[in-house]
């Protein structure tokens, strides 16, 4: 990977990475497109990026030391991913097919505040509702951010949202959820979540940590443990994946379903993530 500085802008060379997929497979919520550019909100700071070629790409509002410091974990890119995508081709044909078809999608490691509210958020929405929702919550109780004209608004901090009411974020729209992000920003304020300490633990003793968290089950709980808390070997399941996984494997059992997910050891997560962004774009009519 090399790394050059320009005046606006630092360019990125050498590194493969799909933004069509990563941005927009369901593990993050902050990104859109805007004709050749990709734009979001990451460490409080709008954030341009602007691909060249397969394997070039502009990053604009970043300093070389801060892609070195935050884009270079966020986009995944310390791991060896031409040695992960190689074990997953060879599992299964349609996992083959998927990783040959997304081949450049990154696993994103996100902040895991943001992740975690994110998630709840999350249930039983759409993503473009989803996206609504939390682009609501920033501006009510984000701080307003600008680059090159750009407006946009930070997420919120637990500051923010400790100080917030239930009711108040109701009118956001959020409904029952308004209950579960009050209950777990509290649990954070209060040190019963310390997402530090999440990291060291073992994955099936952070999924009931988290779970104590008003509204978070198994599924919520492992998309933060997957997209925020680098514990890859968790593969997020609900009642849609159940249902892929029948169709286009033919498991109608937990315990097939548990010995597939084992199959993969620590690469579940990234499995997860080709596979079923491949399925909801290419699902059998």
């Amino acid at each position: 990977m090399n790394i050059k500085w320009y005046t606006d802008f630092i360019r990125i060379s050498g590194v493969h990475i799909d933004f069509d997929a990563t941005f927009f497979s369901g593990q993050c919520f902050r990104w859109k497109k805007m004709d050749d550019f990709y734009i979001g909100v990451v460490d409080e700071k709008i954030i341009f990026i602007k691909p060249q070629d397969e394997d070039t790409f502009d990053i604009y509002n970043c300093s070389p030391d801060e892609f070195k410091k935050s884009f270079y974990w966020y986009f995944d890119l310390d791991k060896d991913y031409d040695e992960i995508l190689e074990k997953l081709s060879g599992h299964d044909s349609i996992l083959k097919e998927a990783v040959e078809k997304y081949r450049g999608m990154r696993l994103l490691n996100q902040e895991p505040f943001e992740c975690m509210i994110s998630f709840i958020i999350s249930q039983n929405n759409n993503i473009k509702r989803i996206q609504l929702l939390i682009g609501r919550l920033c501006q009510a109780f984000g701080k307003k951010i600008t680059y090159k004209g750009y407006v946009s608004w930070s997420f919120p901090t637990i500051e923010s949202l400790w100080s917030s009411s239930i009711d108040s974020l109701k009118l956001l729209g959020l409904g029952y959820r308004a209950e579960y992000i009050k209950d777990a920003v509290e649990k954070v304020k209060n040190g019963l979540i310390n997402f530090d300490e999440l990291i060291d633990l073992e994955v099936q003793k952070a999924r009931r940590v988290l779970k104590t968290i008003k509204g978070i089950g198994d599924k919520v709980a492992d998309c933060i443990l997957l997209y925020s808390l680098q514990k890859y070997n968790v593969f997020p399941i609900d009642v849609w994946v159940k249902r892929a996984l029948k169709e286009y494997y033919g498991f109608k059992t937990k315990e097939q379903i548990k010995d597939f997910v084992d199959s993969f050891g620590d690469l579940a997560g990234y499995a997860q993530l080709f596979l079923f962004h491949y399925i909801r774009n290419n699902h059998k009519k």
